[in-house]
């Protein structure tokens, strides 16, 4: 095995095709951490910013990549963090199953040190997947010092074709809610469910210039937080919607009255997986619950497609999404020291400066002192929230 430094976009872009031939055969099913995408991501938010992605090969293919942008913690500790944020992840870690992990771990974790930054910020880790366990058994034979603390629980909804039976699982006021609201909607226009946009660029920006607008009535358009109140957040989907299209994976669904958008997802499908981005409802339809209704018509869709294993909300699971009983997963923030010499003093500093945040920004998530968990075969030692 052997490492590669990406060092910028411009080698990530030219090395588009062994990045994506990695995230096809790794278990990663979410496809705007694809090359392309992943590098519109970084020209958006971030392009002043440093990038590096951390490649191991292994007889000329890669087998584990690692991308991260350079950010300083507490304007004092140079960082290098995941790619990603509320408005589109992208910045996952990808591993080839069928290598090595170990070895493969060891390799990227000795071409971290490598690095300026005293820290690896990963927000958007998975401690309970085996690409992210193998990290973690790395830094532990390596004594690097980690830390780790849940950020929140993600929803998914597992598919196995059988729309009745997954029915019968669900509360019952909660399908007879979904029924009274369908009628109700439905005694006030002609009701339509639409999924999947027709190809072409300018049907993609029109479909998502109406359904942003609906979103926009809402209350984040009224705190200024709604795609088109956010500079240049309209030109970035519309971006990386036409890259999802030309792939074939973009999904997109909405609940129409009288040909009006009054609920829409805007999303993409990999790997069997449907990934709900961004949701949006008219407020002026909000008394029939358009948004649980349009989900009610798109799981039934994806029982019956054939094609689909899973619905993924993506964000932190809210109340209103678990009704339709998904299955959870936690998503957190681990945080790697590389380079050992300085590594403890490095975490020191960030344990503390993380207590003061969260005493300082009830708007931070809040996590129980770190501990150490008991290592098992399957499971590592490592620092994670006490009750997690």
């Amino acid at each position: 095995m052997n490492t590669i430094h990406v060092a910028s976009i411009e080698q990530l872009r030219n090395s588009a095709a062994a990045w994506d031939d990695l995230w096809w055969r790794s278990d990663v099913a979410l496809p705007l951490a694809r090359a392309e995408t992943l590098a519109q991501w970084v020209e958006h938010f971030h392009p002043e910013t440093e990038f590096h992605a951390l490649v191991v090969e292994e007889d000329g293919r890669w087998i584990t990549a690692l991308p991260l942008v350079g950010r300083r913690l507490g304007w004092l500790l140079p960082s290098g963090a995941q790619p990603g944020n509320a408005w589109s992840p992208c910045g996952e870690m990808l591993r080839d199953p069928t290598a090595d992990a170990d070895k493969a771990m060891d390799a990227l974790l000795a071409a971290a040190a490598g690095l300026r930054w005293h820290l690896l910020l990963l927000d958007h880790a998975v401690p309970e997947t085996p690409r992210w366990q193998a990290l973690l058994r790395a830094c532990q034979r390596a004594d690097v010092p980690a830390d780790y603390h849940e950020r929140f629980r993600v929803g998914r909804v597992k598919i196995d074709g059988d729309w009745d039976l997954y029915q019968k699982r669900l509360p019952k006021n909660h399908r007879q809610a979904m029924n009274r609201a369908a009628r109700r909607l439905a005694c006030e226009g002609e009701l339509d469910f639409e999924m999947n946009l027709p190809p072409g660029p300018e049907r993609i920006k029109a479909w998502l210039d109406e359904a942003f607008e609906v979103e926009d009535l809402g209350w984040k358009g009224s705190n200024g937080s709604s795609v088109f109140r956010t500079p240049g957040m309209f030109r970035f989907f519309v971006a990386q919607a036409e890259l999802l299209a030309r792939w074939g994976q973009l999904r997109t669904a909405a609940l129409r009255l009288d040909g009006r958008i009054a609920a829409f997802v805007y999303g993409f499908q990999a790997k069997g997986i449907y990934f709900a981005l961004k949701i949006g409802y008219d407020p002026r339809f909000s008394a029939f619950s358009p948004g649980q209704l349009l989900f009610h018509r798109l799981l039934e869709r994806l029982h019956g497609d054939g094609q689909t294993g899973g619905l993924d909300f993506i964000g932190p699971l809210t109340h209103s999404l678990s009704r339709w009983r998904p299955a959870g997963y936690g998503v957190g923030r681990i945080v790697i020291a590389p380079r050992r010499f300085l590594g403890r003093m490095a975490i020191h500093s960030y344990r503390r400066f993380w207590r003061r945040l969260r005493q300082g920004n009830p708007g931070v998530p809040t996590a129980a002192p770190a501990r150490e968990a008991p290592a098992t075969a399957d499971k590592p030692r490592f620092l994670e929230p006490a009750g997690a």
